[in-house]
């Protein structure tokens, strides 16, 4: 198993499979929006989203790639 993003809330560690959930979840949320919230007329609402996600997607990634 990959060693995924340390994450606490508020004050305790997730363990990798907790965190490798709040990944999936985040993806899948970023890609509900790419596909459907944009195409339904929510664009500034989305791009908020889309930022947001990216920033948090980019952190999980980073943690990813200094395991490998």
């Amino acid at each position: 198993m990959k060693d995924e993003a340390e994450i606490t809330i508020n004050g305790t560690k997730l363990t990798d499979s907790e965190s490798m959930t709040i990944r999936v979840a985040i993806d899948t949320f970023a890609n509900v929006l790419a596909e459907d919230v944009a195409a339904e007329g929510g664009q500034s609402v989305a791009d908020r989203y889309m930022a947001a996600l990216t920033h948090i997607q980019a952190l999980l990634d980073i943690r990813q790639a200094r395991k490998q």
